[in-house]
């Protein structure tokens, strides 16, 4: 009977230790991620995960010296260049046969 009631105690000791570390951790992690992530965003800044740190925005006017709500003006060098897919010029005078074909008719002859 006696080992049985040492099990039990045993068996809530530990449950009682598992909570609290568990607890402590939840505490634990409250304090070093949520609370200044919160503090951070209620000031108005961005926060960071990957380098835990609070920025501040920077507003894009500032940076791009146009008025709020101004469009950008793209300044395009010709007028062929409005049409370019990905902005590289097209070769021109390319021959239009591949190195393949040209080996094959070359070893024919």
């Amino acid at each position: 009977m006696k080992t049985d009631k040492n099990l039990i105690l045993r068996v809530k000791l530990i449950a009682l230790g598992v909570f609290i570390l568990a607890s402590i951790g939840i505490l634990v992690y409250g304090a070093l991620y949520e609370m200044p992530r919160r503090k951070c965003e209620a000031n108005g800044g961005w926060w960071s995960d990957k380098y835990r740190a609070c920025k501040t925005p920077v507003y894009l006017p500032l940076l791009t010296k146009r008025k709020a709500g101004e469009p950008q003006k793209i300044l395009w060098p010709t007028e062929d260049a409005k049409g370019a897919s990905n902005g590289s010029p097209r070769p021109v005078d390319q021959p239009a046969a591949s190195s393949a074909s040209t080996s094959v008719s070359a070893a024919s002859k």
